[in-house]
């Protein structure tokens, strides 16, 4: 079994996860031509086209400036799981019909209004701001509905068993007793090693593209009315319906006497070109989620309604070693030693080194409780959370947290003896949610077996060198 949070958190996957590139097979399917398919499985393929679309959509959903060998794999990974579950779901006999993939649809949050029912309003406008045409969407619900119904038809109906129940339980209500220190080296960084730094590493200090734009607030003030009347909302609604037929900002300023403030630039992340995080943050998802075709967009935020433009796309903006730039470079090469100093901790024999270190180097130590898996005393992310609990007792660990590096001995392991409200119930959940995901596991192993891959790998490479 796995630990507890893994239980708990872990969400049924609908597509195969293959890290492993060994489980491919390199057919004599590539020896020429074909240089605009990647992958093969059977009689479905992966174009090239796929997988820039694919990527396109990985780097705005992980607002990601550029992709590494792990992100060029999980993306193809899913692209190869979404042919398999196609090739997979035709074997078993699963057909979607028109009227079986509109209900699904019709059962999307994202297309629902305020009141919980479908809104072609609202699913016009999810097109239009993801510059999507209504075939290419059914497309992709279609595909993403076929692999829903595949991994139900092999995870229904799975039910506990009171001797993994058990098992659970005990780790349920295990309790850890700790104590941790800081590391805090701060020394001083010469100007020499920041400037070397610095030139070795420019591309760490890119701010990606930023963008700029425009805002209004849509209350009854900004649009002439002393106070919410229906004039008012016939007027917003008039707004509304002009933006979602995309008329032109300039004209619909006028028809509507709107007067706009100035948005910065900023970056996906909502920091300025000062390297600060903007006040203006709360609109960085609109402005990046806006296209050339589609610069107009209505936000709600707070209740409150913005009327928000795009205004400039900054691609490449240069960045300069500035006093920010110096403070980051000196946090990361004490982040550096801190490490290593860290690891001389850890891997120490002495029985002591604990306790010792703390007295070297002046650091204060202090004492935790975790209640359980789940309790992160706001201090450690849920996974340093699991590492502290897959500890033994006297066992001392480095934590790598926010930028901080934390040195934590388990003190003592003891068993949470309180009564806990619908544990029975609570237990049984995660049994079968472990249940399913070994399931899961199987199914991945087995469909990788019954639909052999041939990649690509010339192909693919060039694609990939592409971003």
């Amino acid at each position: 079994m796995q630990s507890l949070t893994k239980k708990i958190a872990i969400t049924i996957i609908t597509g195969i996860i293959i890290i492993v590139f060994g489980a491919w097979g390199m057919g004599d399917l590539f020896s020429d031509g074909n240089k605009n398919i990647i992958a093969q499985i059977k009689d479905k393929k992966v174009y090239t086209k796929d997988y820039i679309e694919s990527a396109r959509n990985y780097v705005n959903r992980k607002n990601k400036t550029e992709l590494t060998d792990v992100d060029h794999s999980l993306i193809l990974n899913d692209l190869l799981a979404e042919k398999i579950y196609e090739k997979f779901a035709e074997d078993l006999g699963i057909i979607i019909n028109d009227d079986a993939l509109a209900y699904y649809i019709k059962s999307l949050e994202n297309f629902k209004d305020s009141n919980g029912k479908f809104s072609r309003v609202e699913y016009e406008k999810f097109l239009l701001l993801n510059n999507i045409n209504v075939k290419k969407l059914e497309e992709r619900l279609k595909k993403e509905l076929i692999k829903n119904l595949v991994v139900k038809v092999f995870t229904n109906g799975v039910s506990s068993t009171d001797y993994h129940i058990k098992k659970i339980e005990n780790e349920f209500l295990k309790q850890v007793n700790a104590e941790f220190y800081q590391i805090g080296n701060h020394e001083k960084i010469s100007d020499e090693k920041i400037e070397k730094y610095f030139n070795q590493n420019k591309q760490k200090f890119s701010l990606g593209e930023l963008r700029e734009g425009e805002v209004v607030k849509l209350d009854n003030k900004t649009l002439g009315f002393e106070k919410e009347n229906d004039q008012f909302y016939k007027l917003l609604n008039n707004i509304e319906n002009d933006v979602v037929n995309n008329l032109n900002y300039i004209d619909l300023k006028k028809k509507y006497n709107i007067k706009t403030s100035l948005l910065e630039k900023i970056n996906r992340n909502g920091i300025n070109k000062n390297r600060l995080l903007s006040e203006q943050k709360q609109f960085k998802e609109i402005l990046f989620s806006l296209t050339e075709n589609f610069k107009t967009e209505i936000i709600e935020i707070e209740n409150v309604k913005y009327l928000v433009h795009l205004k400039n796309i900054i691609k490449d903006y240069e960045v300069k070693l500035e006093t920010g730039i110096k403070k980051e470079i000196q946090d990361i090469l004490n982040y550096e030693k801190n490490k290593i100093l860290a690891k001389n901790i850890t891997e120490s024999k002495d029985d002591d080194i604990f306790k010792i270190s703390a007295e070297k180097y002046n650091l204060k130590i202090e004492n935790v409780f975790f209640e359980n898996i789940l309790d992160n005393n706001k201090i450690f992310s849920q996974k340093n959370v699991e590492k502290i609990f897959s500890a033994e007792e006297n066992k001392v660990l480095s934590i790598n947290e926010k930028n901080k590096i934390y040195i934590l001995k388990i003190k003592k392991i003891s068993k949470n003896k309180n009564k806990i409200d619908n544990l029975d119930k609570i237990l049984k959940n995660q049994t079968k949610q472990e249940f399913k995901t070994l399931i899961l596991r199987d199914l991945d192993a087995y469909l990788i077996k019954k639909y052999p891959i041939n990649l690509n790998e010339r192909v693919l490479n060039q694609v990939k060198n592409s971003f």
